[in-house]
């Protein structure tokens, strides 16, 4: 199950107020806006606020390392849900430097972008791909999702906005409540729109990250979910080396197709 660019784009977009230690109690549930006629929970705009205010520090870090836990449901044809699991990592540097894993059970895959190139590598099956790439991160995964409908795991991060488009498309937006993960004490965030329900936990610090990500797809009767948690490292050490692709013994190159040369798309 794949969740909408646009809807990912909007939950990264994030943030609870700051200032707020660890050991610091519990903040009040923000009230939320409701139908006068049947108590339905609407659109809070201050959770909204919240979302964009993490937009904006997201963007400003010069340097991290995210690792996300990922597990997601595919659903058969006969409506059995399937369960696989995958680790995923993405070191970015600047705004022209990125390598992102996925490891899981379906497939894996390595992406190295070093300001002019993209690769795709599959290490296990040793072939690999070469793009010349557009002088930023951001610019270098729209062009690879929209010309060759590849994602770079995590490339969310980079996809987030203010975009009012987005945020008209939200039909709920509440603070759940305090919630403990990994050890860590984050924020409960709950949002709906067409077809989709995600949850976001929030870092209770003036250093505002996702804790953990759930998506459900409501428009299908089996309700298949994504879920995600996620460990930050704000100064990692990442040798320059490792945002350019070297082919190994064996290694063999192939062209990487347009989305418009691939069957069935």
């Amino acid at each position: 199950m794949k969740a909408p660019v646009s809807m990912v784009c909007l939950m990264f977009t994030l943030v609870l107020a700051p200032g707020v230690r660890a050991d610091d109690p519990p903040a009040p549930p923000a009230t939320p806006a409701t139908d006068a006629a049947d108590d339905t929970p609407l659109v809070n705009p201050q959770v909204v606020d919240k979302l964009i205010d993490m937009g904006d520090y997201l963007r400003s870090l010069a340097k991290f390392q995210v690792d996300a836990q990922v597990s997601r449901d595919t659903v058969l044809e006969s409506g059995q849900k399937i369960k696989t699991e995958s680790v995923n990592t993405l070191k970015v540097v600047g705004h022209d430097r990125l390598y992102a894993k996925s490891e899981g059970d379906v497939r894996t895959r390595e992406f190295f972008y070093n300001g002019k190139k993209l690769t795709q590598y599959s290490p296990y099956l040793k072939y690999y791909t070469t793009v010349d790439a557009p002088a930023t991160v951001a610019e270098t995964l729209h062009k690879v999702e929209n010309y060759y409908g590849v994602q770079v795991p995590m490339e969310d991060l980079f996809l987030f906005g203010s975009d009012q488009a987005q945020i008209d498309a939200l039909k709920a937006a509440l603070y759940v409540g305090p919630s403990i993960i990994k050890g860590q004490l984050c924020d409960h965030l709950a949002f709906r729109q067409e077809g989709i329900d995600w949850q976001l936990w929030l870092t209770r610090s003036d250093k505002p990250l996702p804790c953990k990500l759930v998506i459900t797809t409501t428009d299908d009767k089996t309700y298949p979910e994504y879920s995600a948690v996620y460990q930050w490292n704000l100064k990692p050490t990442i040798p320059d080396s490792q945002f350019t692709f070297k082919p190994g013994k064996g290694d063999v190159a192939i062209a990487m197709k347009k989305t418009s040369e691939q069957g069935g798309q």
